[in-house]
């Protein structure tokens, strides 16, 4: 073979090498795009699935992230039916309020529901954020003096922050735009496990939102019944020893009236020291054994929130007396205020207590002429 036949035959091969290497990479090529938009697909269709949505939820609650929460649950459509649900379970075991009574209620929570929703989803941001239910000081609307309700109670009988989710059990698709999620989920202070199901609908981006809890009202109804089960026991074991400690505070009040009316007009320093003394030695004491005894008390787990209103009342209690021996003795009137306003929380807390073990309706009734 010459040297020139020898070069084009050497060429030739490298134009057969070269289109052999760029079909191979436009093959390689092909394939990773086919391989690229599979992924690409199969990453929305991941990311735009009710599955996604509950995972990416339920890591929401645990890393306390309120924008994800807010992007996959719609509460502005979850809470509505929630809140109707609530507004008539309160009064099913109640025996006082006629049909048209029932019937007003009914018009004026739906007057204020727009009020409630919307605080009710700040006070869920804050319990996302903090871990703790927001208490609302005498000024907040939401503190009910001026909607006359009880807000805090509301969501206590809502049972709303005593859940915790187990796991997704299973979805099943209504129709291409909802499904109907069971999640297992269980009742923080009985430990009770149930079946929750929670209906997604996809929005107009693609995003599947929780919008409806279908069956709140068997959850509401059982964990009740439950709670009412508890409370009752709670109540028939403390009964002798409340009777016993009422015994003592009553004896106690009837001594300090006596004492208090010797020392109507300007009492003396030395007065003012004893009544001092009388409250300090006897009153306050007697009912720190009663807090005392509550704090160690072994309590159903239902009846907690019962429990803990008798303790809350205590403690407003003793903080009033204290404040009136120290107004009293040093003649104070800022320290006598201080007293008064902590005796009506002690009140307002006790009602608590009367309507919990009642099974009244959490709320202050509006006047129905």
């Amino acid at each position: 073979m010459n040297d020139d036949k020898w070069q084009r035959t050497v060429a030739k091969r490298r134009r057969q090498r070269r289109a052999q290497n760029l079909l191979a990479c436009f093959i390689i090529f092909f394939i990773l795009l086919i391989l690229s938009c599979a992924g690409g697909y199969y990453y929305y269709q991941r990311t735009h699935s009710p599955e996604y949505a509950l995972e990416e939820l339920q890591t929401a609650f645990e890393h306390r992230d309120i924008d994800t929460i807010h992007k996959y649950v719609d509460l502005k459509t979850l809470l509505p039916p929630n809140y109707k649900i609530l507004t008539n379970d309160i009064f099913i075991n109640d025996k006082i309020y006629t049909e048209k009574e029932h019937s007003i209620y009914q018009t004026f929570y739906a007057l204020i529901e727009p009020i409630i929703i919307d605080g009710t989803i700040q006070s869920i941001d804050k319990y996302i954020q903090t871990g703790n239910w927001q208490r609302f000081n005498y000024d907040s609307m939401l503190k009910g003096r001026q909607l006359g309700i009880d807000y805090t109670e509301l969501i206590n009988r809502s049972l709303l922050f005593n859940i915790s989710f187990k796991e997704i059990k299973s979805i099943e698709t209504i129709d291409d735009n909802s499904v109907m999620a069971t999640i297992l989920v269980a009742d923080k202070y009985t430990d009770t496990n149930f079946d929750l199901k929670l209906k997604l609908v996809k929005n107009e981006e693609g995003i599947w939102q929780v919008s409806e809890v279908t069956n709140y009202q068997d959850y509401l109804t059982m964990i009740s019944n439950l709670y009412r089960q508890d409370i009752n026991t709670y109540l028939t074991n403390t009964k002798a020893d409340l009777d016993r400690n009422n015994a003592q505070f009553k004896q106690l009040q009837s001594e300090f009236i006596v004492l208090a009316e010797n020392f109507k007009t300007n009492p003396s320093s030395s007065q003012r020291a004893l009544l001092k003394s009388f409250i300090d030695n006897k009153i306050v004491p007697t009912y720190q054994d009663w807090y005392n005894y509550l704090q160690s008390y072994q309590i159903p787990t239902g009846a907690r929130h019962l429990h803990e209103l008798r303790m809350e009342s205590t403690t407003y209690t003793i903080q009033a007396w204290k404040a009136y021996a120290i107004g009293i003795q040093d003649n104070k009137p800022k320290d006598l205020a201080k007293a008064e306003r902590l005796h009506r929380k002690a009140m307002e807390t006790e009602q608590k207590v009367t309507d919990t073990i009642n099974n009244m309706p959490a709320l202050f009734m509006p006047t129905v002429d």
